[in-house]
């Protein structure tokens, strides 16, 4: 017997999650971090960017990049106080390190305890449930997100919190749902497009009591305002400490936009998400993952995972509570569409999308009564989601190999070379700014001016190379890839003309002798560095 349109509950005689289950999903939802940290030793790259300003503001020198220079270089309020508390608790780098780990491993694990009760509430089966937390939780970018030095984690968890309160029986607890609202400010202030696309499609869909639309929206007006005075202390401080509450990483971020946002790119995105590859591809793949690296039809099969997650909202049959997945899936998409998407920027669409697949596969399996489409069905679901843990383990091996090779003999040691060689006033030019501007401690230029706004006020003006950059700021150092030198300086005698190599650093030959290695490309692409040092003229007479 066919479940009447619209019915997300499971025939009772399929088992549930009992008590036991729940909690030990919970805690390996909080071990999964720790321990990838634990084997990867990654420490990502933009971390280092936020950490010299939580250390700044840890020695009294200011929450800024560069003492003396008032400018909002990290994108997380939360991204750059949690590391500083953990400073001030242990004393060390690697104790304010582990302190961000600690709390991300606990935001994983209440994300894991909400997804859980949404589970039960819906009857979901253990293949379903189990679909929703690998393509969610488990799925390899949050995993290592939530281990190396990212705000992912938080992200997630305030995502999961306003999805929760927007879809449960009675409706939104309105200091919940603004704490999630806050949260999401606190964490990215880009979070808003997370808040309002939840919002707006849980006004779009009726809940099972048939609540008007306009009774939901009152309800929601004072979580709204609530979570927004909640916030009103940061963005009014930012903006009168930096001059903007915008932070300088994504005005710098906004200024290299592919092709600017427009209404008609807006209109267009969907259909592209559909019909062409886009970034949006990379919701359930592992970081940077392109087909040099990783199996070619696997990454073709994760990518239609997405698709089909961004657009099952359009099946009225479905659980409400998929249908809002979907649909605020489907409009982060199209602001991913927009902008230049970095791996760590999928995380809360990520979980977005593993419930909807999770919600759409129990709906599916409620309707298949049949024996045989059944057992079909959990095979299905569970080849997703032992594949997901797979790509975890291959993720967790590229990263291991990620920081010994790029970021330990490479890019740490040219910002440790430089901190020995380079005197206090230099200044440095580059793209990669973490390791290198924390372990140098020198004023740096960086590409596309992220922590430095003369470059960014450059690139505003047109003069977007890094020719032309280095021309006008005459840096003392410059760092660049090999790639990036054959790229921007194709006739590379005018920039020895001034510049002179004096070390270079390649791991190439290592990353070679690696037989498997899941991502080779990611590594590959940062694998080599040329250290320039600008030529002592003779003053003019």
């Amino acid at each position: 017997m066919s479940l009447p349109a619209g019915s997300a509950a499971a025939p009772a005689s399929l088992p549930q999650i009992s008590r036991r289950a729940g909690l030990w999903l919970i805690l390996a939802a909080f071990l999964a971090p720790l321990l990838f940290a634990a084997y990867s030793h990654e420490v990502w790259e933009d971390y280092y960017i936020t950490y010299r300003s939580s250390r700044h503001l840890v020695e009294g020198t200011g929450l800024v990049y560069q003492p003396g220079e008032r400018v909002h270089t990290f994108t997380s309020p939360l991204g750059v106080l949690v590391p500083a508390v953990g400073l001030l608790i242990s004393g060390s780098d690697a104790g304010a390190l582990w302190f961000l780990r600690l709390i991300s491993a606990g935001a994983l694990a209440a994300t894991a305890a909400l997804i859980i009760a949404h589970a039960r509430e819906q009857r979901w089966s253990p293949p379903v449930w189990l679909l929703a937390l690998a393509l969610g939780l488990f799925e390899a970018k949050i995993v290592a997100f939530s281990a190396n030095g990212m705000e992912t984690a938080l992200l997630i968890y305030f995502t999961a919190l306003c999805w929760r309160e927007l879809t449960r029986p009675g409706g939104p607890r309105r200091i919940l749902l603004a704490l999630a609202y806050a949260g999401l400010m606190w964490t990215r202030p880009d979070a808003f497009i997370i808040a309002g696309a939840l919002t707006g499609a849980g006004l779009l869909f009726r809940d099972e009591a048939g609540t008007p639309r306009l009774a939901l929206f009152r309800r929601l007006v004072p979580a709204a305002l609530l979570g927004g005075a909640l916030y009103a202390g940061w963005f009014g401080w930012a903006w009168w400490y930096y001059g903007s509450p915008v932070p300088q990483t994504i005005l710098a971020k906004a200024a290299l936009s592919p092709e600017g946002l427009s209404l008609a790119r807006i209109v267009a995105a969907p259909l592209q998400l559909l019909t062409s590859i886009t970034g949006f591809d990379g919701t359930f793949t592992p970081i940077y993952a392109i087909r040099i690296g990783w199996p070619s039809d696997l990454l073709s099969a994760l990518a239609l995972l997405a698709r089909l997650a961004a657009f099952l909202w359009i099946l009225p049959v479905l659980p409400r509570a998929l249908r809002i997945a979907s649909l605020a899936l489907l409009i982060g998409g199209v602001y991913l569409q927009q902008i230049y998407v970095y791996p760590w920027y999928y995380g809360p669409w990520t979980v977005l999308g593993g419930l909807a697949l999770a919600g759409g596969a129990h709906a599916l399996l409620a309707r298949w009564t049949g024996s045989r489409w059944q057992a079909a069905g959990r095979c299905a679901v569970m080849l997703t989601t032992l594949t997901a843990v797979i790509l975890l383990g291959a993720q967790a091996y590229s990263a291991k190999m990620q920081q010994k090779f790029v970021e330990d003999a490479g890019r740490r040691q040219i910002g440790e070379w430089l901190r020995a060689h380079a005197q206090p006033a230099d200044t440095v030019f580059l793209e990669p700014i973490g390791y290198v501007g924390y372990f140098s401690q020198l004023h740096i230029l960086d590409h596309p001016g992220l922590t430095s706004r003369e470059v960014a006020s450059l690139i505003k003006q047109g003069r977007r190379s890094y020719a032309e950059v280095i021309n006008t700021l005459k840096p003392t150092w410059v760092v660049l890839r090999p790639t990036e030198l054959q790229r921007e300086f194709p006739n590379q005698l005018t920039l020895l003309q001034s510049y002179s190599i004096v070390h270079t650093w390649s791991q190439r030959a290592a990353i070679d002798d690696i037989a498997v290695l899941p991502g080779r490309h990611w590594l590959e692409f940062d694998a080599e560095f040329i250290l320039l040092r600008r030529r002592s003229f003779p003053a003019a007479k």
